[in-house]
């Protein structure tokens, strides 16, 4: 009976040895895990910006249109977009804007990934610092949203009194989970 006894305590002995690393990892990183800490979602903002201030250095130039675009990713972390606009066209508050045939304007225009016009504006006068909000539920789609500004404006060099210029930018804030020993979601 003590010779069966023998053999049996040491495939006990064996087993016992060889399946504590196993359970000892999964101990040892259930106790970190709870040393960790609890993730936080945190917020945190993409700028995309777009500025312009006009410079005419012969008459030729007032005529010339000034066209740019610039695209920016909204995927499923994003919350809400916010748009700052603001115009400046020197002597608007005294010249009337001929709505038919503006010689001074800016029209920018945010389109969705679908083609869908998100946010429009068309101004031939001043607009004071303007913020507009879109939230989550605003998006049609997900993708590759883009900005595009038409505009044409005047802008002397000399004493740099009259100057149009515009100022577009788009914060777009998203929210991730944050992880304590983890880099933030911004970088």
């Amino acid at each position: 009976m003590r010779a069966k006894v023998l053999p049996l305590l040491m495939v006990l002995v064996f087993m016992t040895v060889s399946l504590s690393g196993c359970m000892g990892l999964i101990q040892a990183r259930e106790s970190l895990e709870g040393m960790r800490g609890e993730p936080v979602d945190k917020p945190y903002a993409d700028k995309i910006g777009m500025a312009h201030t006009f410079q005419t250095e012969s008459v030729l130039d007032i005529f010339e249109e000034y066209s740019n675009s610039t695209s920016f990713t909204i995927d499923e972390s994003v919350q809400r977009i916010e748009i700052y606009f603001k115009v400046t066209i020197s002597g608007s508050d005294n010249i009337a804007c001929i709505e038919q045939a503006p010689a001074r304007y800016v029209r920018p225009t945010v389109t969705t990934a679908s083609g869908a016009v998100l946010w429009s504006e068309d101004v031939c006068e001043d607009v004071s610092p303007t913020t507009y909000d879109f939230a989550k539920e605003d998006f049609d789609s997900l993708g590759s949203f883009n900005l595009e500004v038409q505009a044409r404006g005047f802008g002397e060099t000399t004493a740099g009194i009259f100057q149009d210029d515009f100022i577009i930018i788009i914060n777009v804030y998203h929210e991730c989970r944050q992880y304590p020993q983890e880099p933030p979601c911004d970088e």
